[in-house]
């Protein structure tokens, strides 16, 4: 690890950052351009939490080093990660099939493949940016990304029962499942408790959104099944 006023520093370059409100969203925190700071202001006796840092989206964020690298296998990204720290990490890193597998994922091989041909066509048509920064190209994927196609299934199933249990002897797969919208679908929020990111109900938008279909149609691979053109 480099070393800074006695204060060492990950070998990573991006580490995890709690932003947002309530610091609920989880973000990437460039510790090349941050790093030597907290390390500075950590050596002459202030707290990590007291330097103010920015995320790679420029969300005003605190240096968790706790919570480690901001990567793919963290336990503490499996919820709650910016999607746009996602794709400017990704597409600094080289890891860009990596974070298009991490939402294509999401629909369980259901969307006809159209959120990865979506992918594919803005990654071919825009030019990168800046390294380690947001631009035209990181913001558009994680637009779209927000609005990944998910599959959804009855409340019994998604509070981890046994789908043979819930709906009979045998069933292996849920037959409420339906694909929605990860982002326009209503869920309930820390208020839920146990519920919390299940669907409640009120607002259930099917996949692909309108935000999905604008992009598949302007990229020409939407046709009238709303699979791969």
């Amino acid at each position: 690890m480099e070393s800074v006023g006695g204060t060492r520093l990950p070998q990573y370059r991006f580490g995890i950052g709690a932003g947002g409100a309530q610091w609920r969203l989880l973000h990437a925190v460039d510790l090349k351009r941050h790093g030597p700071r907290i390390a500075e202001a950590v050596a002459r006796g202030a707290r990590r939490s007291d330097v103010e840092v920015f995320s790679v989206c420029g969300t005003r964020a605190q240096y968790m080093r706790r919570m480690g690298q901001f990567t793919y296998d963290s336990e503490f990204l499996s919820q709650g990660r910016c999607e746009r720290c996602g794709w400017v990490v990704a597409l600094n890193m080289g890891t860009v099939e990596q974070e298009i597998d991490l939402y294509t994922r999401a629909a369980g091989g259901t969307d006809h493949g159209l959120l990865r041909q979506v992918f594919t066509a803005i990654l071919a048509d825009l030019p990168p940016g800046a390294a380690a920064e947001p631009g035209h190209r990181s913001d558009l994927l994680a637009h779209v990304a927000r609005h990944r196609p998910t599959v959804a299934v009855c409340e019994a199933c998604a509070q981890g029962h046994s789908m043979a249990d819930v709906h009979g002897a045998g069933v292996t797969a849920c037959p409420d499942a339906a694909l929605v919208c990860a982002s326009c679908t209503f869920a309930a929020g820390p208020w839920g408790g146990e519920r919390q990111g299940l669907t409640t109900g009120e607002c259930v938008v099917t996949a692909p959104c309108s935000v999905l279909a604008a992009t598949a149609r302007y990229y020409e691979l939407l046709d009238s099944a709303w699979g791969a053109a």
